[in-house]
Formats: structure tokens, sequence, C-alpha cells
């Protein structure tokens, strides 16, 4: 070949190269107008049934989120696999269920070499950050740009107000890349002190179903709903920075309410007021989602949706399943069941359960319903655990249900529900909502609780979930 037959060819292969350089990078660009940003509002120990559009008895906790459910996605059966802070949180940002990402406990990290949120939307091209209540590790797992301005201590007393300068600023700071930014609230975490409780009177408070009323009842549960109309102030701040840098059309906002609160029966529990979660969502337009779904979906689904929104390809070797199909109208279906794990080891004795939900019927199995169930920040003393946090409303709450129960028949009944369970216990959800008539045994529920119980062991199977040997000291059972 002579040389200038040499110079001719490579300067063709030149030219193509450079077409298709060309070509990639407008794909690209196209693609990248269509992808959108994310947004992730997540609040702390609320359960769902405080926010008015979720079922709340008491006025004006939410009028925001109530506002998204209205205009946008609400989920009614969205679930957390673990109604505990870190394990949410983990499920969130990995798309695994407990027992595969390793935090089955609280306080317990994610097990190295495991994918979350910042690699998926990273390798798509997305910047990823994260402000407030972090409760995960290690680094290499999830690697955000952390972003200063919202609190982080969700123990913490009269906690101090948020700066959104540092997210606005993180979002802006380049139009040509999308973005992803996680914004945790430490409301509705006890201590319950920063909020204004006025907007509820104690005489006509409605406490919820399992709570024997008492006063500190009435009144720290008040204190409760004063936070979460603070996290709802900060749905309404999101709202607000969205239309002021014209993100309307370019932002999906999610909103999620974490884990039940952090009393009796909700948060630590596998009862609907701990694991099932308020969600609601906003797409662009172009989405046209504007729907409310009684769908079954899991905290795991939320990653695999932003994925695939992403134009990303969903990994087969996680838990979740994208809900774009669903958010977008293509189908009204999405889980046959939803399952649920409890550990309380290392923040009390050893009380596991398992639990599964078609939507109607729910069954859980306490795996030894022999011991008694204790939490250090509530009833600690009585099983002589040393509580770091004697000051805990939640406690004072607990031990005004015991005084009550030693002379009403009905507060012992919800103190022993709280305390002591049955090996099985079956709800009809349509007829108990709050869980209160176990029917566990009964000849023509049979096939039922056979059905569920059949779901959880298989799920218990596909997890390498080990059952109560899991809720032991994490230092025994942790993965090499």
């Amino acid at each position: 070949m002579s040389e200038r037959q040499r110079n001719f060819y490579m300067k063709r292969l030149l030219q193509k190269l450079s077409w298709g350089l060309l070509a990639l990078l407008v794909a690209q660009a196209s693609g990248a107008e269509e992808r959108p940003n994310f947004i992730i509002l997540l609040g702390d120990d609320i359960s769902a049934v405080s926010l008015g559009s979720f079922g709340a008895e008491n006025p004006g906790t939410s009028p925001h989120i109530d506002r998204l459910a209205r205009e946008g996605v609400a989920f009614r059966n969205m679930f957390v696999s673990q109604a505990i802070c870190a394990p949410v949180r983990a499920e969130l940002y990995t798309g695994l269920q407990p027992v595969r990402n390793g935090v089955f406990q609280n306080h317990q990290p994610t097990y190295e070499g495991t994918k979350s949120v910042v690699h998926y939307l990273g390798e798509l091209g997305y910047r990823v950050a994260l402000t407030g209540k972090r409760h995960f590790g290690p680094k290499s797992v999830y690697p955000f740009e952390f972003l200063e301005g919202f609190p982080k201590g969700a123990n913490d007393r009269n906690s101090p107000t948020e700066d959104w300068s540092e997210v606005e600023a993180f979002i802006e700071r380049d139009s040509a890349q999308p973005f992803c930014v996680i914004i945790c609230s430490i409301h509705a975490h006890s201590p319950w002190d920063s909020g204004d409780s006025s907007d509820w009177n104690m005489d006509t408070l409605k406490l919820p179903a399992h709570f024997p009323d008492t006063m500190e009842s009435r009144l720290h549960y008040r204190e409760y709903l004063a936070e979460v109309k603070l996290f709802d102030g900060q749905v309404g701040k999101s709202l607000a920075m969205m239309q002021r840098l014209g993100l309307d059309e370019s932002t999906a906002l999610i909103v999620l309410d974490e884990n039940g609160a952090g009393m009796p029966g909700g948060k630590w529990s596998n009862y609907d007021w701990g694991v099932r979660s308020a969600c609601v969502m906003k797409w662009p337009e172009r989405y046209e989602a504007r729907l409310e779904t009684d769908a079954l979906a899991m905290y795991c689904d939320i990653l695999p949706t932003m994925i695939e929104a992403a134009g990303g390809t969903v990994p087969e070797n996680i838990d979740g399943k994208s809900l774009l199909k669903l958010i977008t109208g293509e189908t009204e279906t999405h889980r046959e069941y939803a399952f649920f794990v409890n550990n309380n080891s290392s923040s009390g004795t050893a009380y596991p359960s398992r639990a599964a939900t078609d939507g109607r019927f729910k069954l859980v199995w306490n795996l030894t319903p022999d011991a008694i169930n204790a939490q250090p920040t509530i009833n600690g003393f009585d099983y002589g655990f040393e509580d770091k946090m004697i000051d805990r409303p939640e406690r004072f709450m607990y031990l005004s249900w015991l005084e009550k129960a030693k002379s009403d028949p009905e507060a012992q009944r919800m103190v022993d529900r709280f305390r002591k369970r049955p090996e099985y216990q079956l709800f009809d959800l349509n007829e108990d909502p709050w869980e209160l008539n176990n029917l566990a045994g009964q000849a023509e529920l049979a096939s039922h609780q056979e059905r569920l119980l059949a779901a959880i062991k298989g799920w218990m199977k596909e997890q390498g979930d080990p059952g109560a040997a899991l809720d032991v000291d994490p230092k025994t059972i942790r993965r090499e």
C-alpha cells in the first residue's frame, strides 16, 4: 500500500471515529435531557398514618405531603423490610433486603463490596450527594458527596434549623450533569422537643388504637406530631426550591417517612405501624404520573426505579424491582407479597420475628414466643439493661402504660401485645388495620396462614436467613 493510500484510509478512519464520537455525544446529550434529576426527602421514625393523606386522625400534620399525594403518585402499600433506622437506609440505598446487604441489626455496617445508589447512578453520569442523618457504613459502599446544612444527630435535643444553601449550590453546580441529592431529616426521631405542639389539644387528641390512654401518652404523642409537621415543612421547602430553581420539569421528588414511630408497637416491630411507609412522588409532567396505588411495594424497589428512569439496566442480583411501569400506569400490580424481618440485637434482648402480607392478610411468625421483648430505650430497666438514655420520652410513655395496666385489663392487653407474643399472629388488615385481633388458628383462615407461612419460609431461604440464629451478637455472624 502506498503512502498516499495509507494517508487516505487513515483520514477516512479518523472521520468515522469523529462522526461516531459526535453521534455518541449527541445521543448522550439527548438522553440527558430526558433523564430526571432526583431529590429524595427521608423522614425519621414517622408512622404513615400520622400523615393526613394516609389516614391521620389529628389534622394539620402534613399539608405539603398531602398536596403531593393529590398531585403526584401516592403508594398506599409501601413497606420497609425492617422497621429500624440503619436497615431501612441500607435497603433504600442498595436495593437489597437486610439479610443480603448485611444490615439485619441496627448500627451494623453493610457488607464490603456492596454497590449503592452512589455507584449505580455515578456510573450513569450522575452526581450523588447526601445531607443530614447518615447511620450507614462503610465509606466504600456509600461514597456520597456529603453536604452540610442539615442536622445529623437524631438523638440531639433542640435540633437546629436546617440550612439549604449547600443543597442549592450542589444542584446548581453543573446544569449539564444530572444529580441525585438525598435529604435526610432527623424529624420525627425522639426526643420530640423541636416542634410546636400547641396545634393539638391534649383533651381532644386522637391516640393510636394500641395506646393505653395516659397523660404521658397524650403529652409525648402530641410532641411527636409537632416533629412530623417539621418534616412536612421541609417537604414544603423542597417544593419551593424546585420551583425557584426551575426544576419541576426535570426532577423527580420522592418523599419517604422511613420506618414507624419510635414508640411501642411501631419501630422495632413487624406491626404495620412500624413497617408501613408513606411514600409520595412527584415526577416531571412527561411521565403523566398522577395516581394512587394499592400495589405492594418495598423500599428496595426505589433504587431500581431510579436506575431505569436514568437509562440504566437494573441489575439482576438485587432484590428490588423497578416501579416505573406502575408509576406511568402501564401496570396496576407489582409484588405478590411484602416481607419483613425484625431482630432486636444488638439494641435489646433477642426477639426475632418474620412476617409477610399479601395486602389484605398478614402473618407474623414470632420465632422465640417464650422470650420477653425488651428494648433498652423503652423498658430496659425492667430487665436489667444499662439505659444510657434514661430521659427518653418513649420510656416515660411505656412506664405510664405499665402503671395503668395494674388496674386496667385493656391496658394490660396492650402492654402484653408489645412485650410478649404468640408464635403466630394472623391479621385481616381490611377489618383490623391496627392488628389488635389475632386470627391465627381459626379453621376457616387456615389456608391463608399456611400460604403466608410458606411464603415467609421461601423468602428466608432465598435471603439466606437462618431465622432466630440471626438475632445474636453480630460479631459471631458477620460474613468474612
